[in-house]
């Protein structure tokens, strides 16, 4: 009897490839608990000029759509290198970690996700090579990466700011909208909140790795 989730992958899997039909294959790996999906992407500028093909996999897991969807690339076009966010096996770094846990958290659509996610990874490996920059810039390695996305994403100036978020969270204290933030300033709906709503929603285990990050970098200032 073919459950929910498989009904589920498969309808998401037919409209896939009507945007990508040369994502033709799709089979389960066990080992991994995923679905497999195997075939190449065409990547191709705003104007519809072809630019490059890629061999990809990307890998599902069964519990989609809760769940980090990951991309490889096979065809070994792509110099592994942190430098072109790829590793040795070609696992491609599609995001942040923080967003893709959030969007975890909420659901993916593979479609959207392979639009939104894999597709312009791919564009900007192109763009790359050639003109050996990324598009719209991309994130430093390690801790650095994510003080930049707490900077720009998350309007989080400093460290200091970013540990005070962090600990309320972990005190599991609760403010109301209009309440004023734990900060001292405005009202909690003016300040913190969406920087907590944000930070709350991508799991204790990669907010507990923040945390200690902020303090370490402050300690090894002092």
């Amino acid at each position: 009897m073919v459950s929910r989730k498989e009904k589920l992958i498969d309808k998401d899997f037919q409209k896939l490839k009507e945007v990508f039909p040369k994502l033709g294959l799709k089979t389960i790996n066990q080992a991994n608990d995923s679905w497999l999906i195997s075939g190449e992407i065409d990547i191709c500028d705003v104007a519809g000029n072809y630019w490059d093909t890629y061999e990809i996999k990307i890998r599902v897991p069964f519990s989609y759509p809760y769940c980090i969807i990951s991309a490889q690339e096979t065809s070994l076009k792509i110099v592994r290198s942190e430098d072109r966010h790829i590793d040795d096996l070609g696992i491609c770094c599609l995001d942040i970690s923080h967003k893709l846990l959030s969007m975890k958290m909420r659901g993916v659509n593979l479609l959207e996700f392979t639009k939104n996610k894999i597709y312009p990874f791919f564009a900007n490996q192109v763009y790359f090579d050639q003109t050996g920059k990324y598009a719209a810039g991309d994130y430093p390695h390690r801790f650095d990466g994510i003080r930049q996305f707490y900077i720009e994403d998350l309007k989080i100036e400093t460290d200091e700011e970013a540990i005070e978020i962090l600990e309320f969270i972990f005190s599991k204290q609760k403010l109301s909208r209009n309440d004023k933030c734990f900060c001292g300033f405005k009202k909690f709906k003016d300040c913190h909140l969406n920087a907590v709503e944000f930070l709350s929603s991508v799991g204790i285990n990669q907010l507990r790795i923040d945390l200690a990050g902020f303090k370490g970098e402050l300690d090894s200032a002092a």
